[in-house]
């Protein structure tokens, strides 16, 4: 019966599809606009007419050079416009029209300077776009995750991106869903230069076709349309208790056809936490105080891998193939506890491995058509002794491991149609098999063994329309809905998702937007089986079986005056939220964490983004968040909560420059006392500094690090509710000095050729 659920709608849609195919019009028009030396020209003029002189439309180039008209007439004329070049024309009947080149103006004007200031964030369909190349020049940043983290509006705290007046933070790499996780797209990002990323868009109701919902940022990146070859080699050394460092190799060949891109990292990682706890535990009608501290130790190597080749078959039709691969074997965790209570040690030895394969095409008719595999496996095994102060011992062996298999395909068409609007429809398919399991060998002492062996299938089908429009008094209305059915184990549910975008610029100084956006985020696998994990002698990890995805409305409104300052309003419900809370048991003395669903999170507040400059030498943007926020959970063990908190965030980024090629960057980042659950956050401070020097030519930099200088990034921890009483202080060895050079080297550039245009890809 549920499988003919599932097939009745996508009967439905069917015909639907085929009734809305009958209305589409009018291929792409592409092509890309260089100067004499082959240089990409941003913001030149191009207006699309009949052989008649009718005008049709006009567009602007990118940041790459490119340009594209969402409908091309069977023979046509160009006008190429730019202050700093010769205006050109051409007639033309294909849709790529391939490169184009300018011819620069000469001035003869004597004592006249003309300077003009790029802007710093554009707004277009519903996206904040930001040209990275431009802004990592003013930013100390080895690679695309530290320019993205540093972008305004985007915080990055204990390795977690966020967005000013947004909920869960998705990345994407040219709009291609994936089935990698979040953590090993990051790792991806780290290891991909700067250099190589166009630009990144933030969206904060990404549209259906990246297939995620809520807010998103999608790295755009580079296309290269001529004959070359060029690459980045790296080495990064890092002090943060240990001593610690990563190479990595970038190379990248290209045609006018194709791309071929190659990168490979080694990063060795050792790693210090320390934790102090003091514990008031009630058990039994008494009051136990109990003190430790705990020290955790990792160490290991991990090494990535990806080759991705992209083609272009003819006519704009696009295929991108690409394999990522992660490797950290031996890797070994150790936890010393020590304390008035128990003395432990925890030695954990694992072993992991991913792959990922993805295949795209695009067409030049509006069709995407994609899949996506992920194979993950994970071993761990554990061995932990453990001394109580009554002189009593316990002791266990475990062996765990993690099997993953997920698929994904989707498949997206879009038409434009009459009077500028724009349809599109779509359906994706995903499906993943998890095994997971833990045994427990040479029991000792007060421990409870639970053996788990579990397998899961998840689905998860999508189908969704969308529809946009383009006013000519520079208005931009978007509209989705997205139906979704999904299940796992004995949980089934069908779910509609809405989105909306809607955009006015007033003229390019006033541009507003107003963004809805629904999402569901669902809990890691392991978590939602039935497991103990002894962390030592007092604390321990706790699945949780029928944990509930959580779904969150996010509604945004943005102002941005000249493209540089943005003010917002934002408003954020989450229901089902679920999050790690620490709870002192009541049965036993026992500290456990365990992931619960809440009633709701709920968040509003305002946020501002304001850029501004000392003549050439120091540039800063200053990001505040002010916000409150109610969480409320009605069975969270003994002691439910509903409480409320305001929280104020300051960030101030600042870049000084001495010349073309010495930077300083000095940041701040201040948040007030916040909440999570039954935790109460103090306030935090985090200061960097760094210093970055290009030389040879702009082919090798060095640059320097020091972050969190006064060691008081982590907030202290405590719980006062309803008879639990906690305090933890996590804020050790959090300070890092971080040195990376880095050279970059091009061969032979062919200096005509004719290009491929890519710029729809991953759209």
């Amino acid at each position: 019966k549920q499988s003919d659920t599932m097939t009745r709608p996508i009967i439905l849609f069917i015909p639907l599809l085929c009734a809305i195919t009958g209305l589409c019009r009018a291929q792409t028009l592409t092509g890309k606009i260089v100067d004499d030396k082959q240089s990409a020209i941003e913001g030149a003029t191009v207006i699309l007419q009949l052989m008649d002189s009718t005008y049709v439309d006009a567009a602007i180039t990118e940041v790459d050079g490119t340009f594209l008209f969402n409908k091309a007439p069977q023979r046509f004329r160009l006008i190429v416009q730019h202050l700093l070049f010769q205006t050109r024309q051409l007639t033309a009947d294909t849709t790529d029209v391939g490169i184009i080149r300018l011819e620069p103006k000469h001035y003869s004007l004597d004592e006249i300077v003309l300077t003009g200031e790029k802007p710093l964030v554009k707004v277009s369909d519903g996206r904040l776009s930001y040209s990275l190349p431009d802004f990592s020049k003013k930013q100390i940043a080895t690679n695309a995750y530290e320019a993205i983290s540093k972008l305004p509006g985007i915080q990055e705290h204990n390795g977690e991106l966020s967005l000013a007046g947004a909920g869960n933070l998705t990345i994407l790499v040219d709009g291609h869903p994936s089935t990698m996780t979040p953590e090993q797209v990051k790792a991806l990002l780290r290891n991909t230069p700067a250099g190589h990323v166009s630009k990144v868009e933030i969206m904060y109701s990404a549209p259906p076709e990246y297939h995620i919902r809520g807010a998103a940022v999608n790295v755009v990146m580079k296309r290269p349309h001529d004959n070359s070859f060029q690459g980045e080699l790296n080495a990064h050394y890092q002090n943060k208790y240990f001593n610690s460092g990563r190479t990595n190799a970038n190379f990248r060949y290209s045609t006018s056809q194709m791309a071929f891109d190659v990168m490979y990292s080694a990063d060795n990682i050792k790693t210090m936490e320390y934790t102090d706890l003091y514990s008031k535990h009630t058990f039994a009608g008494e009051v136990h105080d109990i003190s430790q501290n705990e020290q955790l130790r990792a160490k290991h190597w991990t090494h990535s891998i990806r080759a991705a080749l992209e083609y272009a078959l003819h006519a704009n039709n696009h295929l991108n193939l690409a394999y990522t691969g992660s490797f950290t074997p031996n890797q070994h965790n150790n936890s010393i506890a020590k304390g008035n209570f128990q003395e432990s040690n925890l030695d954990k030895f694992m072993d992991s491995k991913m792959h990922n394969a993805s295949i795209q095409f695009t067409s030049n008719f509006g069709l995407k058509i994609g899949g996506d595999y992920t194979n993950y496996t994970s071993y761990n095994d554990q061995q932990m002794r453990t001394t109580l102060t009554d002189h009593s011992k316990n002791a266990y062996t475990l062996h765990g491991g993690q099997r993953i298999n997920r698929y994904s395909i989707f498949v997206d068409q879009t038409h434009n149609l009459a009077r500028d609007w724009k349809i599109g429809y779509g359906t994706s398919f995903r499906y993943v098999n998890d095994n997971d399991y833990q045994t427990y060998q040479n029991v000792q002492g007060n421990v409870i063994p639970q053996d788990m062996q579990f397998e899961q299938n998840e689905q998860t089908t999508n189908l969704y329309v969308s529809l946009s429009k383009n006013w000519k008094n520079n208005i931009t209305l978007s509209l989705s809905a997205t139906g979704e059915y999904y299940s796992i184990s004995d949980y089934h549910k069908w779910a509609v998702y809405p989105q909306a975008s809607f955009t006015y610029s007033k003229t390019s100084k006033h541009q507003f937007q107003i963004s809805l956006a629904t999402d569901k985020t669902y809990p890691s696998y392991w978590d939602m089986q039935s497991f103990v994990t002894y962390l030592n002698g007092y604390s321990e990890l706790q699945g949780t079986p029928g944990l509930r995805p959580m779904t969150s409305y996010n509604l945004n409104g943005s102002y941005i005056l000249k493209q540089k300052y943005i003010f917002g309003l934002f408003f954020t419900h989450t229901s089902d939220y679920f999050a790690q809370v620490p709870y002192q048991a009541t049965d036993r003395l026992a500290l456990i964490y365990k992931n619960t669903n809440w009633d709701f999170m709920r968040m509003a507040g305002i946020n501002a983004v304001v850029p501004f400059s000392v003549g050439k030498w120091h540039d800063a943007h200053l990001t505040l968040v002010g916000m409150q926020t109610r969480q409320k959970n009605s069975h969270f063990f003994d002691c439910p909560f509903d409480r409320k908190k305001w929280v104020f965030i300051g960030t101030l980024n600042n870049t000084f420059r001495i010349g073309n090629n010495l930077s300083f960057e000095l940041n701040g980042n201040v948040q007030t006392p916040f909440i999570q659950g039954t935790l109460d956050l103090a306030s935090s401070f985090n200061l960097t500094a760094g210093m970055k020097w290009d030389f040879a030519k702009g082919k090798c930099s060095v640059t320097a690090l020091c972050e969190d200088l006064f060691n008081a990034s982590m907030p202290d921890m405590t719980i006062r509710f309803n008879g639990q009483h906690l305090n933890m202080n996590t804020g050790y060895y959090t300070r890092s000095v971080t040195l990376s050079f880095t050279y970059r080297f091009g061969g032979y550039k062919k200096k005509e050729v004719k290009s491929i245009d890519t710029s729809r890809f991953g759209f």
